[in-house]
């Protein structure tokens, strides 16, 4: 797929290259895709790094992250998903919508040929995924099965292997929190009164839905697909989340670490406290980094 002209908007992240409305990527000068050298440098960088944003997220706010990923990480190419409003509403989009990164992944880790013996890159990942709140969680979830679909052998249908973030992710359904979701952008008092009410009751009969199976929990079925052990070839994961989290709960949060370590992934956690959804590395960028970097290097802190 060939990629669109660069972004010429002259915003925060006009330097990426935009390939679809929800699809961007970012190439440091000189890079080479190739896999020469990189086994001995994984540890010091990743190849690509995709980051999944929350929904509606601002370019400037995305833009901090990607800004801190190039000073940390200055030889990596950075791949964004995006995640809208208008995906979240009609979930079956979401799949084409991911479809131009595949290319770019498959760009930066060719598949082996069919006849080629087992890859050693467990050890040594050259991929992290940086999954914000359930939007991110949508995106990866059907990057996975995307990625799979469009599978030429049998080598090639799940991501290289790579190293997992999650922040302020992954959740379910609950009444309080799709209320909290849906006034996140109600900056006036009178409003959220006026509609607060209105959408509980649409949460509620949501949520009645849901029990009577009649409507899916994609929350949940986003999920259980990155604890999936035959569609997740990941070598280690942190879980990083709040306790005042209005719209992920940190229960949730934990119960997806721990289902996640019965199912034989290596998971580390990293509970903040006090701060907002997606708001940890605000509320203390240097932890926030820290755990970062060390996830990456293979030398986390010790589990929780």
């Amino acid at each position: 797929m060939a990629p669109s002209a660069s972004d010429s908007g002259g915003g925060p992240l006009s330097y990426m290259e935009k390939l679809s409305n929800e699809i961007s990527v970012y190439r440091p000068p000189g890079y080479d895709p190739g896999p020469s050298g990189d086994v001995a440098n994984a540890k010091a960088s990743p190849r690509l790094i995709i980051i999944g944003t929350w929904t509606d997220a601002r370019d400037s706010h995305i833009a901090k992250y990607i800004s801190k990923y190039k000073q940390l990480y200055p030889a990596a190419s950075i791949l964004l998903l995006r995640s809208t409003t208008r995906l979240f509403n009609n979930t079956s989009l979401i799949g084409p919508a991911v479809r131009p990164a595949l290319d770019i992944i498959r760009e930066f880790f060719p598949p082996s040929p069919p006849s080629s013996p087992p890859s050693s890159s467990i050890a040594t990942p050259s991929l992290l995924i940086h999954i914000f709140s359930n939007g991110g969680s949508a995106s990866i979830s059907n990057l996975y099965e995307q990625y799979a679909a469009t599978s030429e052998n049998a080598e090639d249908t799940v991501l290289p292997h790579h190293v997992t973030i999650f922040d302020s992710s992954p959740s379910v359904f609950r009444i309080h929190q799709t209320v909290a979701y849906l006034t996140t952008g109600l900056s006036s008092p009178t409003h959220r009164m006026v509609a607060i009410p209105t959408l509980y009751t649409i949460a509620t009969g949501m949520s009645a839905m849901i029990n009577l199976g009649l409507w899916k929990d994609v929350l949940l079925h986003w999920g259980k697909s990155h604890n999936d052990p035959s569609r997740v070839r990941e070598r280690r994961r942190v879980y990083i989340y709040s306790d005042a989290d209005p719209v992920v709960s940190h229960l949730d949060v934990e119960a997806h670490a721990g289902e996640a370590e019965k199912n034989g992934f290596e998971v580390y956690r990293e509970p903040f406290a006090g701060s907002g959804h997606v708001a940890h590395a605000k509320e203390d960028e240097v932890r926030y980094w820290e755990i970062v970097r060390s996830i990456w290097s293979g030398t986390p802190r010790a589990k929780l």
